[in-house]
């Protein structure tokens, strides 16, 4: 990992890239903690859209977060008793039939969750830092890039969205069908593969924690391959969100250690 030292407009930074997918994200987190004497960790990045109310380019500064990866694959006939959703393959099958599916169904599972304050306990959702949400509403109303390269241009401007769910996994979701099911079930706005291994990083070990994510395509959807074109986009936004967010921080609180830029 290259750590960047640094400041922006006087706020000390430590700027680095995790790289794709949980494992990478929580790695490079930990790492960051057990070095650096940070004040707390910004990440932002790209997501797909699970929301069909919000648009391509609008970021999203959420609420909660969920790994939604981690499962128990049912037995062939099996029903088992959860507080968990439970995907059914036949469900899905075409044309509908009776749910009957050789691959049976999947059951959501929780994480075990560890911390310096408390015994292991089993978590599902992972909450932002509230303070930093609440200094975040400020962000509200900010002017976003409308284009890319003044060549393709959004039909509305893009919009900060504020305290809704994101789901993260391994996975990369391009399937319209499992998109719905992620937000009908877990009413999730946006899919990613890092945002939940870093919150929970950051959780365990009481570190504060926001996260911005700008809306590259409407996962398993749109016309053509709409995140190829926009994705640069999103992510501009999403920066231009994290960025704005640092002078309201400073106001705020007098934030002295070095805070962390974490781009995924």
């Amino acid at each position: 990992r290259r750590f960047n030292i640094g400041s922006i407009n006087g706020q000390k930074i430590i700027y680095v890239r995790c790289g794709e997918r949980r494992l990478n994200a929580g790695v490079t987190t930990q790492m960051l903690i057990d070095i650096f004497d940070i004040a707390g960790i910004v990440h932002y990045g790209t997501a797909g859209n699970a929301n069909n109310s919000l648009s391509v380019g609008d970021v999203s500064i959420p609420k909660y977060f969920a790994y939604t990866g981690s499962w128990k694959w049912m037995k062939f006939g099996a029903e088992g008793v959860n507080q968990f959703e439970h995907l059914h393959f036949g469900d899905y099958d075409v044309p509908l039939g009776n749910r009957t599916n050789l691959l049976s169904s999947v059951v959501f599972r929780p994480e075990d969750f560890f911390s310096e304050n408390s015994e292991m306990q089993e978590i599902f959702w992972l909450e932002a830092t509230q303070t930093w949400l609440h200094i975040a509403r400020k962000l509200e109303g900010l002017k976003l890039e409308r284009c890319v390269n003044g060549t393709f241009c959004l039909s509305e401007p893009p919009e900060v969205v504020m305290g809704l769910k994101a789901s993260t996994a391994d996975i990369f979701v391009d399937n319209a069908a499992y998109r719905d099911f992620l937000f009908n079930h877990f009413q999730v706005a946006t899919v990613d593969e890092e945002s939940a291994a870093i919150a929970m990083v950051c959780l365990s070990s009481n570190v504060p924690v926001i996260v911005f994510r700008g809306l590259s395509d409407l996962a398993g959807g749109g016309v053509g391959n709409i995140w190829s074109v926009f994705s640069s986009l999103a992510a501009k936004n999403a920066l231009t969100a994290a960025l704005a967010f640092l002078p309201f921080l400073q106001n705020a609180g007098g934030v002295t250690n070095p805070l962390q830029f974490v781009d995924a």
